[in-house]
């Protein structure tokens, strides 16, 4: 049964589900049902933030998916994995480990080791986030929003594919607050609070916290140890002061701090000894020196259990590692070390009739240290530490230090039938790398022992505008635009490969520009119905690879250009008495120069970096719809078809010493993904509280997890799945302040990759990390 029969049987078994009444309960017409004329209540609007001020939901001419706490509570989503059954087409993968995590959105993705930045970027209360190499801290939201395409006039350069916007919860005006305790499967436990404290009148504070840590799922059987393992622990202060009137300041500071290990995939395909794929040699390193015929036997590859052999040698270890999910044989643990801060401080004051002055500063830095044995097996093939240099010997692991400042100033404000925004912006962003490598790590002298370590510096600053006139009751016009100047620089550090003894720093610097816009058009048909238009552009701001030898600029990458149209439908209104809500987008984007990774050895060593990709198109149809035919009832369906390719795909490494190669699979870009839920609640009496029962289902059919299946990296295809989600809740329990509920996660414990990481190019394998078993919890909720 394939992705989307196994989609259609879910479909069909919720129907079933939502059809039968609640056991013991009588049926006759619930309050709210249609009798005579009356309607069922509608749902309430959502607000969001896609146009940088709030509207509605149903209201605003591009295509978003917005959930408030109470959704994001009832799906149980506690982690950014979570959200991409929430928004089909939205994909959450890992790097090389289950830390490392990136979103993609409309095929647009950043590559594990690129030097570019993310296409899809995350804002914290409208400051840009800073990318850490570890989990968020995923607690105490008001509400998350996924905005879709290109979002470069108000959200950035690198906005290419989207923007996720993560809206912490503000201070209330009473004192009171929420205490939540989770405890399930894999010694889960998992504590949230958070407490409002109105000072006074004009000073009101929120403090929140999280402590979560859980046993992963992934076992190394040589230390009988689990890895993926989560530990953190989070706190944040929000304090608002309103000392008159139209003058409003907020400062929210947060500060996490990450333990537990990584979660290592396993082995999942490799290329044997003089392999071929379409007339490409491909890399064999992995089974040259691990292999049956190892030049280096008996001291690594076949032999027993242990550091650098299995019985069988590579091909050996890929057959038990098949035969057993979920587990690996690592020659050592991967412990993960992280933290994270952030402060931002956003002023509102209004001067003027409908004119608001706003600033919004933000600064964050962030810390990880991510141990990794790549090949997710015995072998040492390629692994993350230095014997010498700068290593100490294993863990070891990459680390990485980020640092950003920005500043955002907007004037907004209204004049007749013209809404305008207009700002300025500035960031100053500095990310230091070290990544070791060692290649052969059992045998006496490693064949190799190196280390890339450098600091990338990015330094923005860009104006932009957005007016929208309201031409009629019924239509507007939107027209935007910005314009950044990037500065970016690249600086060998001591202890690099190409700066050894620190005397040859390589100091590198490009200054870089590009526009962005927006336009679209929106018809308002009635006040249930509405019709828009958008036509885009943005760009990826180009940079530096560390991991290439920067002599003649020869590692220099060049911006991303990209623009696309939408034409999208939006409803919220009654189909007869049904409430019902329906969006409906439909797409073509093109990029040009897309920044891509490669993993090639170039001669010097095993190395990842970023090339541009003279085109690409991305098209594709997305859709949600909900319906709520009674007051105990609701349906929910959600889908996204993409066709991504490369149409002019050939890329010249001779400037670099290697090949042409062609990019001909497109990774992290499933056609098919949707998903579908129902929800039943209880025809109690509100003294004895709301029961509700909710099943989800989510599916996606194949993707890639590389870009040259063809040629440099074959059997790198992860297949399709199905998972289904059950959530039992009971709120205000007997009319308490307690709530309580009961869930499964992956109830039908479907086996399945999560996401893969490609290193076939410069080592010879590929590994892929498994999506999480059958997983069973429970939380109690007390609010005052």
């Amino acid at each position: 049964m394939n992705v989307r029969q196994q989609l259609a049987c879910g479909i069909a078994s919720i129907g079933f589900l939502a059809g039968v009444p609640a056991y013991g309960q009588e049926t006759p017409a619930a309050e709210g049902e249609i009798q005579g004329n009356e309607k069922v209540a509608a749902p309430a609007d959502i607000v969001v933030t896609a146009q940088r001020r709030e509207q509605s939901l149903s209201k605003v001419p591009v295509a978003v998916s917005a959930f408030n706490a109470e959704t994001l509570q009832s799906r149980n989503v506690s982690s950014e994995q979570d959200l991409a059954a929430l928004v089909p087409g939205l994909v959450v993968k890992s790097g090389q480990n289950s830390n490392q995590l990136n979103f993609t959105l409309r095929g647009q993705t950043l590559d594990p080791f690129s030097g570019s930045s993310p296409a899809v970027l995350t804002y914290i209360n409208e400051a840009p986030a800073t990318e850490g190499n570890t989990s968020t801290a995923f607690f105490d939201f008001s509400s998350v929003q996924v905005l879709k395409g290109p979002q470069g006039t108000l959200f950035g350069r690198n906005a290419t594919g989207g923007a996720i916007l993560y809206e912490t919860t503000k201070p209330g005006n009473d004192f009171g607050g929420f205490l939540t305790v989770k405890g399930g499967q894999r010694n889960y436990v998992q504590v949230q609070g958070a407490l409002d404290i109105p000072v006074s009148d004009i000073i009101k504070v929120r403090v929140a916290g999280d402590y979560n840590k859980q046993d992963g799922y992934i076992r190394n059987i040589k230390t009988g140890n689990t890895l993926g393992d989560t530990d953190s622990l989070s706190g944040r202060i929000t304090v608002v002061l309103e000392p008159s009137d139209g003058f409003k300041m907020t400062t929210v500071a947060q500060y996490s701090d990450f333990g537990g290990s990584e979660g290592a995939g396993g082995l999942y395909s490799y290329h044997s000894v003089g392999e071929t794929n379409n007339g490409y040699v491909l890399n064999s390193t992995l089974d040259t020196l691990y292999g049956v015929n190892s030049p280096f036997a008996p001291l690594i590859g076949d032999g027993p259990r242990g550091d650098g052999t299995w019985p069988g040698a590579v091909p050996g270890y890929l057959a038990w590692q098949q035969a057993n999910p979920y587990k690996v044989w690592l020659s050592y643990d991967l412990p993960h070390k992280a933290h994270t801060a952030f402060i931002t401080n956003t002023v509102e004051a209004e001067i003027g009739d409908d004119i608001v002055l706003k600033n919004i500063f933000n600064y964050a830095d962030a810390f990880a240290r991510t141990p990794g044995i790549l090949t997710g097996s015995p072998f040492g093939s390629l692994s993350l530490y230095n014997r010498s240099g700068l290593g100490n010997g294993p863990p070891g692991g990459e680390v990485f230090k980020t640092t950003r400042l920005s500043n955002e100033i907007q004037l907004q404000g209204k004049t007749g039938g013209l809404e305008y925004i207009l700002g300025v912006f500035y960031s100053d962003t500095s990310k230091q790398e070290y990544i070791p490598v060692i290649v052969g790590a059992e045998l006496p002298t490693p064949l190799a022992d190196i280390a890339y370590n450098y600091e990338v510096g990015n330094e923005s600053k860009a104006v932009f505008g957005q007016l929208t006139y309201a031409l009629t009751d019924k239509l507007s016009l939107t027209a935007g635009g910005r314009y950044s100047w990037e500065t970016v620089s690249l600086r060998q550090k001591t202890g690099s490969l190409f700066n050894l003894s620190g005397s040859t720093p390589f100091k590198q610097e490009a200054k870089l520009k590009d526009p962005s816009w927006t336009f679209n058009i929106q018809y308002q048909i009635n006040s249930s119905n509405m019709l828009y238009f958008a036509q885009r552009g943005s760009f990826r701001a180009g940079g530096f690879n560390g991991a290439v030898a920067p002599f003649n600029n020869a590692n220099f990458f060049g911006n991303e250009n990209t623009y696309d149209f939408e034409l999208g439908y939006k409803f919220n209104g009654y189909l007869g008495a049904v409430p019902t809500r329906v969006n409906l987008a439909v797409y073509r984007q093109i990029v040009k120069d897309a920044q891509h990774s490669l993993f090639v050895d170039l001669g010097a060593g095993p190395s990842a970096f970023t090339v541009n990709v003279p085109e690409k198109r991305i098209q594709g149809v997305e859709f949600d719809a909900n319906v709520k035919p009674s007051d105990w009832l609701e349906f929910g369906i959600s889908g996204a078809y993409t066709d991504a390719k490369f149409t002019k795909n050939i890329v010249d490494l001779a400037p670099l010493g290697g090949p042409i190669i062609p990019f001909d699979s497109y990774s992290d870009a499933p056609k098919w993904a949707g998903s579908v839920f129902a929800e039943v609640t209880m025809p109690l009496s509100d003294d004895v509280g709301k029961v509700k029962l909710r099943t989800d289902v989510f599916g996606q059919t194949s993707t890639h997890f590389s870009n040259n299946e063809g040629s440099i990296t074959p059997r790198t295809q992860l297949p399709g799945y199905v998972t289904v989600d059950v959530r039992l809740s009971w709120n205000d329990v007997m009319g308490s302040k307690f709530s309580v509920a009961a869930y499964a996660k992956n109830l039908l414990d479907e086996f399945y990759y999560n996401s893969g990481y490609v290193e076939g190019g410069s080592g010879g394998f590929n590994t892929a990390i498994w999506g999480e078993p059958q997983t069973f919890g429970a939380e109690v909720t007390y609010r005052f």
